[in-house]
């Protein structure tokens, strides 16, 4: 009777500790997920750190840019554009007539990224400058600031802003000068849109693309198809994902169209 008690006693401290057990590791993963889901808050640098400050600014404003630009096949203000779920995505290439292959209507896409985010920035890397200036002023600084010259550098997975402008602040006898400011960060842009002029190009040449195709051969991206509308209406949407980010770009087509009813 005396064993069938202890026997009894140890198979509950056995379920006790599974239960502990089990309690600890729910807690242990739990942390994890809510960890990996909670993205830490990044602080703008001081303005007491020219260097750091308009570099953040200038990454802040380029990824802003590129926010407005993928959705719309690469423009901040498409005029030439497919309105498709509210988002008016440009043409890449494009024909108004029937039966005919499409032509690029931008055939140098890459530098027109870059010149997109070039135009976008600009002004908000002035701002900050301006704001920069301002505050250490307050702080009974001397600033002298030059003419600036910004210029974009999109390369794979990743853009370069480069900010050429000559800045001095002095203080009790004391300068410190500054000639430049370069803001490197991710991005897939680059990647997105030389697949996009391969769809441009084969649907120029051959009135279509196989995507699924080249997802085969290029399975970090995933590529969609859409045909929407009929006759003079009628257009490609493709969408371009990076795998690896998720960010994605639209682009549209208007190529060897068909008329109404055929």
């Amino acid at each position: 009777m005396a064993g069938k008690m202890i026997n009894n006693i140890k198979r509950s401290q056995t379920t006790i500790f599974i239960i502990i057990a089990v309690i600890i590791v729910a807690g242990v993963a739990l942390f994890f997920i809510i960890m990996s889901k909670t993205k830490p808050t990044m602080q703008r640098p001081s303005m007491d750190n020219p260097q750091a400050y308009i570099e953040q600014c200038a990454q802040d404003a380029a990824l802003k840019a590129i926010e407005i630009m993928l959705p719309q096949g690469g423009w901040i203000n498409p005029t030439n554009y497919k309105l498709y779920e509210d988002t008016k995505i440009a043409y890449l290439c494009y024909t108004n007539l029937f039966y005919k292959s499409c032509t690029m209507q931008e055939p140098l896409y890459i530098k027109h990224l870059n010149d997109e985010i070039t135009s976008y920035v600009n002004s908000k890397i002035d701002e900050c400058f301006n704001n920069l200036k301002t505050e250490l002023e307050n702080k009974k600084y001397n600033v002298y600031m030059e003419s600036m010259n910004v210029t974009t550098e999109l390369s794979k997975n990743a853009v370069r802003i480069n900010i050429k402008r000559k800045l001095t602040i002095e203080r009790n006898g004391e300068s410190r000068k500054f000639d430049s400011f370069n803001s490197v960060f991710n991005t897939p842009i680059y990647n997105l849109a030389i697949v996009a002029q391969e769809i441009a190009n084969q649907e120029a040449k051959y009135c279509t693309f196989e995507y699924i195709g080249y997802m085969i051969f290029y399975p970090e991206y995933n590529i969609t198809k859409k045909s929407i509308g009929q006759g003079i209406e009628a257009s490609k949407i493709y969408k371009i994902q990076d795998r690896y980010t998720g960010k994605k770009l639209n682009i549209a087509i208007r190529s060897c169209a068909i008329p109404a009813g055929f």
